[in-house]
């Protein structure tokens, strides 16, 4: 049974990615001559993907607290790619996301075309490169979210932020909205520590076969309701982290 859960939702990914990444081709060049015009039409793509994805891969969605309005700056806490699918389907938005992630198989290809920015972690220099990208494409009526962690964990609790992509929002004078995720499992499947949570050792393929493999799970994530302000990064990075930890801690207990 599990092996036939894997093999039929591998699939269906596939087919409907490929499909979708059709699409947001075809809005490209229906839009190319006018400069930034395929953002809302992608992000309606962008939200669909993430729906049908999150449909076959088992996912149930639930959404508390506010959305925010376009454009926005937004960041969240990461646990795994699941966060992706989750985030693309509830609240599309331009991702920052390292780069080596974009010369991978299949997901590569699916990044490059939906609202993906790419830094180069081992490059300082590019943070500041970073930094202007952000800013123009909020400037531009766009929304960005980022993980400032820099890194995933196993869910258990939030790890300390690196302050430097939120500079835009201090050049900006625009608060920044923090969502929360969280995630459950039934009882009969691992922990989500064990079946979601994605480390960064951990190898991507067992990984996502072990994933397909299961029931399902439940990814629930939460928008605090008022944004943070701050009059420079580092104060701004422990206000949004304190109430990213203070929601955690009540998200935690509610499914406890």
């Amino acid at each position: 049974m599990k092996t036939l859960r894997f093999l039929l939702r591998s699939l269906l990914t596939a087919l409907f990615s490929l499909v979708m990444y059709l699409v947001g081709a075809l809005i490209r060049l229906a839009v190319f001559w006018k400069p930034h015009g395929f953002y809302r039409p992608l992000c309606i793509a962008t939200s669909i993907w993430g729906h049908g994805v999150a449909r076959i891969w088992g996912m149930n969605i639930k959404v508390s607290g506010t959305k925010p309005s376009t454009p926005f700056f937004m960041v969240s806490n990461h646990i795994s790619y699941t966060d992706i699918v989750l985030l693309c389907a509830v609240s599309p938005a331009w991702f920052v996301s390292k780069s080596e992630v974009s010369s991978w198989p299949g997901i590569g290809k699916l990044t490059q075309m939906a609202l993906t920015v790419f830094i180069d972690r081992e490059t300082r220099k590019d943070v500041s490169r970073m930094n202007t990208l952000i800013a123009d494409l909020v400037r531009k009526g766009g929304s960005v979210l980022f993980f400032p962690e820099g890194t995933t964990s196993d869910g258990n609790a939030i790890q300390p932020f690196k302050s430097s992509l939120l500079q835009p929002a201090i050049d900006l004078n625009i608060p920044v909205h923090v969502a929360v995720i969280d995630y459950t499992t039934p009882e009969e499947e691992p922990p989500p520590e064990e079946l979601v949570a994605w480390i960064d050792d951990d190898e991507f393929a067992p990984h996502l076969k072990c994933l397909l493999s299961s029931s399902g799970f439940t990814a629930r994530v939460h928008f605090a309701e008022e944004p943070v302000s701050a009059p420079d990064r580092k104060t701004l990075s422990e206000a949004a982290r304190e109430i990213m930890i203070q929601t955690h801690r009540e998200l935690r207990k509610e499914n406890a």
